[in-house]
C-alpha cells in the first residue's frame, strides 16, 4: 500500500473484505469522497493493519496501536515481527509468506503480541492481500481482534502452535519446518490449481487430529478454538466430497453422451452398408445363376473356354461367402447397437417352434459355405423338440457357434453339435441343451467369462482355418438373445483340448405335458 499526493492511503487497501476473505468490487474515491473511509479506519473495534510484502508498516489504526501502547509513528519504524512474541515469530513469518507468495488468499491465526511494556496480548489475527502484486498498490491488510490479555509467566501453559500441512510436499511430522507450522483454516476453494486434485486423505488425517485434541484437551479456551478449527475443517471435507460428487456427474454424463453416440453411429453405419452389400450380393448370385446354366449346356461353349467359365463360377462363389461375412459383422454391428439402446426385438410366437429343423438349416449353411469340414450331429431318436421361441434369431446363434468352432479348429478336425433333454437343476423345469464341440486351442480359465463381454477378442486364441474377420461381438449377441428367451449360455474348456459352448432353452409346454403323461 502506498500514499498519494494528497497523503491519503491507496484505495487497494481499503478493497472491503467479507469474512471469508474475498474482495469486493472497487470503486474509485475522489478526494471529497474518502473522509468516511479514513474515519471508519481509524474507529473502527477492530484492530487494522497493512505493510509492503517486506514486512514494513504502512498503517495502523487508533485501536491496535491502543492494543501495543504505541503511537503510530513508532510503529511504523517497525516490522510485523518486532512486535511479535518469539515463540510465534516463525508461524507468523510462514503465513505471511504464504500469502505473499499467493499460496493462499485468506488466513487465520492465534499470534501473541508484546505490548510495549513487555505485557503479553493474544490477538486473532486475520491475513488478506490487497490489490494486484506487480502493481505499486500492493499491501497485506490484517484485521486484529483481542482474545486474551496474558502475563508473561502464562505463556508457557497457554500458547499452542497448530501444523498447517505444506502445500508444497508431504513430510513426515517429525520433519516440519517451522513454515509449515500453521493452522489449517483456509478453505479448500483458496488452494492453488495444482493442489485442487490432491487426494483428501491429509483433509481426513487433520480431521482425526482435531477430533483428538478435542476430546483430550480440559483447557476451556482451546476447546473453543479447536472447536471451531474442527468445524472449519469439516466444511472444507464436505466442499471437498461434493467437488468430487460434482465432477463424477458430469463424467458420468459425458460418458452417456459418447455411448449414445456411438450406438447413433453404429445404426446408422450399419443401414448404410447393407444397402451396397445387398445389390452386390444380388448381383453376384444372378451371375452365378447364369454362368451355371451355361456351364450345364456345354454345346454353348466355344472349345477351350469351359475351364474359364468354370474358374469364374468358383470365384463368384468366393465373393458371395466375403459378402456373407459382410453381411454378418453389419448386422452384429446392428444388434450390439439396438442391444445397448434397449431396441433389440425377439418375436416369439405362441406357436411353439420344432428346434430340430433349425438345428439342421445352420448345419447345411455351414456346410455350403465350408463344404470340406465334417459336421456331425447327434439328434434324440424319433422326437420333436418343441420350444417357444424366435426361430430366426436361435439360427443365428447356431452359426455363431458353429462359425467359431470351424474357425478355430484345424479343417481336418471335425465339429460335433448334440442336443440333449434334461432338467435344470437349480428349477427342475424340463429343458433342451445345445452343445457344439471342437478340438480347437481351448479357451484359459481366466478368460471364459470374458469372451461374453461386447468387443472382446482372446490375445492368446488365433484362428486356425477360415476368415479372421471378427469384431469381439458374436458370442455377446449370442448370450443376450439366447437369455431374452429364457435361456442360458456357457462354456466348457480346456486349453489344448479343446471347448463346448452351450445354451439351453425350456421346452414348450405341450412338450412338458406330453413327458408328463408318458411318465
Amino acid at each position: 500500500m502506498m500514499k498519494n499526493k494528497h497523503n491519503t492511503l491507496s484505495k487497494n487497501v481499503w478493497d472491503s473484505l467479507d469474512k471469508r476473505g474475498e474482495k469486493k468490487h472497487i470503486v474509485t474515491w475522489k478526494q471529497g469522497n474518502d473522509m468516511p473511509y479514513q474515519m471508519l479506519f481509524d474507529q473502527a473495534a477492530l484492530g487494522i493493519i497493512s505493510f509492503n510484502a517486506s514486512g514494513r508498516w504502512l498503517k495502523a489504526n487508533q485501536k491496535f496501536c491502543q492494543l501495543l501502547g504505541y503511537a503510530e509513528e513508532e510503529l511504523l519504524k517497525l516490522t510485523f515481527q518486532d512486535v511479535i512474541h518469539p515463540e510465534d515469530r516463525a508461524a507468523s513469518l510462514a503465513l505471511f509468506q504464504c500469502i505473499v507468495l499467493g499460496e493462499i488468499a485468506s488466513s487465520s491465526r492465534e499470534v501473541h503480541y508484546v505490548r510495549q511494556d513487555e505485557t503479553l496480548l493474544r490477538l486473532k489475527l486475520t491475513l488478506s492481500a490487497c490489490g494486484h502484486k506487480a502493481s505499486h498498490n500492493y499491501a497485506i491488510l490484517g484485521f486484529v481482534e483481542v482474545l486474551e490479555e496474558l502475563a508473561p509467566a502464562e505463556l508457557s501453559n497457554t500458547l499452542a502452535i497448530y501444523e498447517l500441512p505444506s502445500t508444497r510436499q508431504k513430510q513426515d511430522e517429525a520433519e516440519l519446518s517451522e513454515r509449515e507450522a500453521l493452522r489449517f483454516t483456509h478453505s479448500i476453494q483458496q488452494l492453488p490449481e495444482s493442489e485442487k486434485g490432491r487426494s483428501m486423505e491429509p483433509l481426513l488425517a487433520e480431521l482425526e487430529k482435531l477430533e483428538l485434541q478435542l476430546s483430550t484437551s480440559a483447557d476451556h479456551e482451546e476447546i473453543r478454538t479447536l472447536g471451531q478449527e474442527l468445524a472449519a475443517l469439516t466444511r472444507n471435507v464436505l466442499d471437498y466430497a461434493l467437488a468430487e460428487r460434482n465432477e463424477a456427474v458430469e463424467q458420468v454424463t459425458a460418458l452417456r453422451k459418447a455411448k449414445t453416440q456411438m450406438e447413433d453411429f453404429l445404426s446408422v453405419a450399419s443401414h448404410e452398408l447393407r444397402t451396397p452389400l445387398t445389390t452386390i450380393k444380388a448381383n453376384t448370385q444372378l451371375a452365378m445363376r447364369r454362368l451355371k446354366g451355361v456351364l450345364q449346356r456345354p454345346e454353348l461353349l466355344l472349345e477351350g473356354t469351359g475351364g474359364k467359365v468354370q474358374a469364374s463360377f468358383e470365384m463368384l462363389e468366393r465373393v458371395e461367402r466375403q459378402v456373407g461375412v459382410l453381411n454378418r459383422l453389419v448386422g452384429d454391428m446392428l444388434d450390439v447397437s439396438r442391444i445397448q439402446g434397449n431396441r433389440l426385438q425377439i418375436h416369439i410366437n405362441q406357436e411353439p417352434y420344432d428346434l430340430v429343423p433349425i438345428i439342421a438349416a445352420a448345419v447345411r449353411e455351414q456346410h455350403k459355405a465350408m463344404p470340406e469340414r465334417t459336421i456331425n450331429v447327434s439328434l434324440p431318436e424319433g422326437e420333436q423338440i418343441l420350444v417357444k421361441a424366435d426361430p430366426d434369431r436361435l439360427g443365428q446363434v447356431l452359426n455363431n457357434y458353429l462359425l467359431n468352432a470351424l474357425k478355430y479348429s484345424e479343417a481336418h478336425e471335425p465339429v460335433a453339435v448334440g442336443v440333449q433333454l434334461e432338467k435344470a437343476q437349480d428349477t427342475g423345469v424340463s429343458q433342451v441343451r445345445v452343445t457344439v464341440q471342437d478340438k480347437g486351442p481351448g479357451i484359459a480359465p481366466e478368460e471364459q467369462a470374458r469372451i461374453w463381454e461386447c468387443f472382446y477378442q482372446s490375445p492368446t486364441i488365433k484362428v486356425c482355418s477360415g476368415s479372421g474377420v471378427g469384431m469381439g461381438l458374436g458370442l455377446h449377441i449370442c448370450q443376450t438373445l439366447i437369455e431374452r428367451q429364457g435361456g442360458h449360455v456357457g462354456v466348457m474348456s480346456v486349453p489344448d483340448e479343446g471347448s463346448v459352448f452351450w445354451f439351453t432353452l425350456p421346452l414348450a409346454q405341450m412338450e412338458v405335458e406330453r413327458e408328463a403323461t408318458e411318465n
